[in-house]
C-alpha cells in the first residue's frame, strides 16, 4: 500500500510542479519483462481504497442510477454498492436489494438495462432476471400487489373493445392506437412473489450444451439482450417479450418480460467477427456489440448490424488495419468495456493488464500497471556525436492485478474485478486526479 501512495504522490508532484522528486530504486535485472516509458506521460493511477469482502468475484456493472452490481460468484450473491464502496441492502429511495444477496446460483455475468432489469448468467443454459423498480418498497408492498388475467383494450376512434389473455397480442393493438381500458386482476401471491424475486428469464431447452457466460443489454429501442455462449460457440440475441402485467401496491402498473431466442449474431469460426471461446461482451448506444474470446487468432471483436431488414452483422475492424485486431495481441482477455467517448478497454487477463484503444481501434495506453520512477542514462546523437545524459523514466510492472475477470468504465474511472485476490480495484488517469488525495 505504501508503494502505491508513494507512486501517486510522485506522479502528482511532477504534474503540478513539473519537477521530479522520487525515491530512487535499483534497476531490475536485464531479464525483467516490464516496460519503460518517458516520464511525464499521462497514465492510469490506482485509486484507494481497494474494495474487498468478495469471494471469487467475476463481473461488474454500473447502472444508470449509479449503483454498482458485482457478481460475487463464490458467495452466491450479487453485491450492490454505491460509488464510495459501501454495500447497499436498501436506500432512502426505498430500493430494496435484499433478494440479490441470497441466490441459489453462482453468478458469473450480469448487466442492467434501461428498464432497471438486472440480468444474470451462471454458466448454464439459463438467464435470470430481477427488476429494481418493481422491488422498490414504495411501489410493491406485502400482499398488496396483483397480476392481470385479462386486459380489455379500447380504440379511441371507433370505441371498439378487444379483450386479450395472450399478452403478445398487445403489441399489434397498441401499434393500431388501442389503449388499455380495463384490467381483470387476480391476487396470486405465489406467482407475484416468483415474478418480484430473482427468477428465470430464459432457458435454452433446445440447446442443452449452452453455457451463457457474459451478458449485455441492447439499446432500449430494441428490447433485447446479447449473451456469449461458450457451449454452443456463438453470440445470441434474446428478445424481451411481455409475460405478465402487474399492479403494484401504489397503483402503478408495469409489464414484466421473458426471453425468446431471436438469432445468433456471430457464429463459430476463426476469422474477424466469428466466435472461438467467447467471454466478455458489451454494447454501445449505436447497437454495436463488442466481445472478447480466448480461442485462436483474435482476442477481440466488434460487430455491427450492416443490414437492418435482414439483420446481418459484420466485423468493424480489419486485420492489418486496426491495432486492436492484431493476431495474438491479447492473452486470454476475459472482458471488455467501452466509455462514453467510444474508447475500448480490453481486460487482458493473463497479462494482468488493461489495454486501451480509441474508437478506431488504435492503441492508446495500458492501465492496471504499477509505475515507479527510475534514474537511468540515455544516449542521444548530436552533431554526429553520441552524448549520454541522465534522466528519470517511468517503469511499469504487471503486479497490481491478479487474474482480473470483469471491467467497467464510468466517468473516467476503470473498475476491475480482481478475482485473484477477491477485490475490486479502480484506476483513473493521472491528468484527471485532483491534487487532493483524499478521494484516492
Amino acid at each position: 500500500m505504501k508503494k502505491t501512495v508513494i507512486t501517486i504522490l510522485a506522479v502528482l508532484t511532477y504534474l503540478v510542479l513539473t519537477t521530479c522528486e522520487y525515491d530512487r530504486l535499483t534497476m531490475p535485472d536485464s531479464n525483467d519483462t516490464s516496460k519503460i516509458f518517458n516520464t511525464g506521460e499521462i497514465n492510469y493511477i490506482q485509486m484507494n481504497p481497494v474494495w474487498n469482502d468478495f469471494y471469487t468475484p467475476i463481473d461488474i456493472f454500473i447502472s444508470l442510477d449509479d449503483y454498482i452490481f458485482v457478481a460475487d460468484s463464490g458467495n452466491q450473491r450479487v453485491v450492490v454498492m454505491d460509488k464510495t464502496g459501501n454495500t447497499v441492502m436498501s436506500d432512502n429511495s426505498n430500493n430494496n436489494f435484499a433478494d440479490l444477496y441470497h441466490l441459489s446460483i453462482h453468478p458469473v455475468g450480469l448487466c442492467v438495462d434501461s428498464k432497471l432489469n438486472l440480468f444474470i448468467t451462471d454458466k448454464s443454459k439459463s438467464i435470470y432476471t430481477w427488476n429494481q423498480f418493481t422491488n422498490n418498497s414504495s411501489n410493491a408492498g406485502e400482499g398488496n400487489d396483483s397480476i392481470a388475467v385479462a386486459i380489455e383494450y379500447r380504440n379511441p376512434d371507433t370505441e371498439e373493445l378487444v379483450t386479450i389473455t395472450d399478452w403478445q397480442e398487445s403489441y399489434a393493438l397498441e401499434e393500431e392506437g388501442y389503449i388499455i381500458n380495463e384490467v381483470d386482476y387476480t391476487f396470486d401471491q405465489v406467482k407475484i412473489d416468483s415474478i418480484l424475486g430473482v427468477h428465470e428469464f430464459y432457458s435454452d431447452d433446445l440447446h442443452p450444451e449452452s453455457e451463457y457466460i457474459s451478458i449485455a443489454a441492447a439499446p432500449s429501442r430494441e428490447n433485447a439482450i446479447y449473451v456469449t455462449d461458450d457451449g454452443e460457440q456463438n453470440i445470441q440475441k434474446i428478445n424481451l417479450i411481455r409475460s405478465a402485467y402487474l399492479k403494484l401496491s401504489d397503483g402503478t402498473t408495469v409489464w414484466q418480460h421473458k426471453g425468446v431466442r431471436s438469432k445468433n449474431i456471430a457464429t463459430p469460426g476463426t476469422g474477424a467477427g466469428t466466435v472461438n471461446d467467447p467471454k466478455g461482451i458489451f454494447t454501445d448506444p449505436s447497437g454495436s456489440v463488442y466481445y472478447t474470446q480466448t480461442g485462436i487468432n483474435f482476442g477481440f471483436h466488434k460487430i455491427s448490424k450492416v443490414d437492418e431488414e435482414e439483420e446481418l452483422w459484420a466485423s468493424m475492424f480489419t486485420l492489418g488495419q486496426n491495432e486492436i485486431l492484431e493476431l495474438d495481441r491479447f492473452d486470454d482477455p476475459e472482458d471488455v468495456a467501452v466509455d462514453d467517448d467510444g474508447n475500448i478497454f480490453v481486460l487482458n487477463t493473463d497479462a494482468n493488464e488493461v489495454q486501451v484503444f480509441d474508437a478506431g481501434g488504435s492503441f492508446i495506453r495500458k492501465a492496471g500497471l504499477r509505475s515507479v520512477q527510475v534514474d537511468t542514462t540515455v544516449q542521444d546523437t548530436i552533431d554526429s556525436q553520441i552524448v549520454e545524459r541522465d534522466t528519470i523514466m517511468t517503469k511499469y510492472y504487471n503486479d497490481i492485478l491478479d487474474h482480473p475477470r470483469g471491467i467497467f468504465v464510468d466517468n473516467g474511472v476503470i473498475y476491475v474485478v480482481n478475482s485473484g485476490d477477491n477485490s475490486i480495484i479502480r484506476f483513473k488517469l493521472s491528468s484527471d486526479i485532483d491534487v487532493d488525495l483524499d478521494d484516492l
